[in-house]
């Protein structure tokens, strides 16, 4: 008889929020993760949060970014209090900017095969694509992004996790559905203006395999210098 192997989990905690208490305490090794929200819901902080988390302890990313460049994106893990500038000296942490990777001048179609194709993209235990539906909004030809989720489906059978942001306005149904339904953890970030303050949530639609309990809603707040801060009054 053969016995499954046991689930295992990249832990993100920080001592700083309780952020990986509220999504069960890891993110199991060989998933899918999906963040969808709306522009300014705060899809990137929610990466960049988790990404500080990971290589706190200990583990390798590659974070592939639509929006920014290397300095800028420093800058920004910096304000949070998320300085990351040593993991990226020494490889734990490896930056893409996208049009670097694909070029100024391109066919529709190359964007994602690139992405799919690029050399040492998936070499570290956990690659992020920020903002994933930017690049299918280049590639709605031929089917490319529902090629793409089958590549990245076999990654996670290899080993592999991986971290995609949509936004839903940027990218048609008939792409966005079957990522919605096919990913093994699905977030849905929304926002909101109440007297004021921004409210942010992280509504928590499916997490497979769960390591530990977990809210449905998480509310959080950005602050300078202490970056990513859970709303613990407000989790229900």
């Amino acid at each position: 008889m053969v016995l499954k192997s046991k689930q295992t989990y990249y832990d993100f905690g920080l001592s700083t929020d309780t952020l990986s208490d509220s999504l069960g305490g890891g993110i199991p090794v060989g998933t899918i993760m999906l963040i969808v929200g709306k522009f300014g819901t705060g899809k990137s902080v929610v990466c960049q949060r988790l990404t500080y988390g990971l290589l706190r302890n200990g583990y390798t990313v590659t974070y592939v970014s639509t929006e920014t460049n290397t300095k800028p994106f420093m800058n920004q893990m910096n304000s949070l209090d998320y300085p990351i500038g040593d993991y990226i000296f020494d490889q734990r942490l490896k930056f893409v900017p996208v049009k670097p990777l694909i070029g100024n001048h391109f066919q529709r179609e190359e964007s994602l095969s690139r992405l799919i194709d690029g050399n040492g993209l998936y070499s570290r235990d956990i690659t992020i694509i920020d903002t994933f539906s930017d690049i299918v909004d280049d590639n709605y030809i031929d089917k490319l992004p529902l090629d793409a989720l089958s590549f990245f489906k076999k990654k996670c059978n290899q080993g592999k996790t991986l971290i995609l942001t949509m936004n839903p306005s940027g990218v048609e149904d008939d792409i966005l559905v079957p990522y919605m339904s096919a990913v093994d953890i699905y977030l849905q970030l929304d926002q909101e203006t109440i007297g004021g303050d921004i409210e942010r949530t992280i509504k928590i639609r499916r997490f497979t395999a769960a390591r530990g309990r977990m809210k449905d809603v998480i509310k959080y707040r950005i602050e300078p210098n202490a970056g990513f801060v859970v709303d613990i009054t407000s989790i229900s």
